[in-house]
């Protein structure tokens, strides 16, 4: 029986309202925090600045605006808010420049987890807002760059790496920096990639999803990688748009048009009415007939943890029990413990 590895999602985990890590997301502490407990690895989001660094962090919004995770530094004052209007990749400051925000779940006045949970479900517009309006940074720590990154973990943990934003040099980009540390063990992934057209034949032609998996994309992000001078592999990232998944033939073709060996799909996919396109599967048997289908195919399968709720134990055992062979969990503490 294959290992199921435990990835932290963003480190460990996502730190925006309605998640509970106690570590800034994408962050070298949260980094430092995943290894020390024993995970396998860790994914990561990189976008490409205005001045040509690789940034490690999570945009907010379709729009990935800047301001739910970061905190510019301003010489007066110390630090500065920002609106939705300033964007990752527009923003003219260097990562030492940019601060991480405090986690949400550092910040509530109770230290009741539930309570505060309710409370930011009742109103999550309310939640959002109050939490980019503040300045509360976490320690000091600045946004790394993926250099950063690989400085001080190297081959010591895994990564998935996924490409944000639009400049499709940005994966080219990502491998000029793997190429400076030779040893890392890294697959890079995205929602950011157009899909081989479907054959007219498509017993599913007329279905949105099976022709485009992630919605209208305008910039293939994944393409410049395909076969790829360093030999990396490419991880295609499904569910961006809903949470069921084309058919296992359509999955299989984008692969192939890709030379993928890794497909990340999120983790309750399968508690949707019809899971998969073309599939009579419902519940976790459509997780599992997915997990054999693709294995059978030489693909892997990495489970992603949302950001919209907490992990449950019972959720976790279901994907470990699936036989996945990633688990990217927000709350690793747990998905480790359960992996034992």
């Amino acid at each position: 029986m294959r290992k199921v590895l435990i990835f932290g999602h963003r480190g460990m985990g996502c730190s925006i309202p309605g998640a509970l890590s106690k570590f800034p997301e994408n962050s070298l502490s949260a980094i430092r925090e995943a290894r020390r407990l024993g995970a396998d690895g860790v994914e990561l989001d990189v976008f490409l600045s205005k001045r040509g660094e690789i940034l490690v962090l999570h945009g907010y919004l379709s729009t990935n605006s800047l301001c739910l995770t970061a905190l510019p530094r301003h010489p007066s004052s110390g630090y500065k808010r920002i609106s939705e209007e300033h964007l990752v990749e527009d923003v003219d400051i260097s990562a030492s420049d940019l601060l991480h925000r405090k986690p949400w779940a550092l910040m509530n006045e109770t230290t009741d987890e539930d309570e505060y949970m309710d409370n930011h479900r009742r109103d999550r517009k309310s939640s959002f807002h109050k939490y980019i309006s503040s300045v509360e940074h976490f320690a000091g720590e600045t946004i790394p760059t993926l250099d950063k990154v690989f400085e001080e973990f190297g081959d010591t943990i895994q990564y998935n790496i996924e490409l944000k934003g639009t400049r499709p040099e940005l994966g080219l980009r990502v491998l000029d920096v793997i190429e400076r540390y030779p040893n890392v063990q890294v697959f890079i992934s995205s929602f950011n990639w157009i899909p081989p057209k479907l054959s007219e034949t498509s017993p599913h032609i007329d279905d949105d999803l099976e022709q485009l998996p992630n919605g209208e994309v305008t910039v293939d992000l994944l393409r410049p990688l395909v076969d790829n001078r360093l030999g990396v592999p490419i991880g295609l990232l499904f569910n961006n748009l809903q949470s069921r998944l084309p058919s296992i033939e359509r999955i299989c073709e984008c692969a192939e048009s890709f030379k993928a060996q890794w497909v990340n799909v999120a983790h309750e996919f399968w508690k949707s009415p019809n899971p998969l396109i073309g599939s009579s599967k419902t519940g976790v048997e459509a997780l599992l007939h997915l997990v054999d289908e693709l294995h059978g195919r030489g693909l892997k399968l990495l489970s992603y943890f949302l950001e919209s709720q907490p992990d449950s134990e019972e959720d976790i055992k279901i994907q470990l029990d699936a036989g996945v062979d990633v688990v990217c969990a927000n709350d690793v503490e747990a998905a480790l413990t359960l992996n034992s």
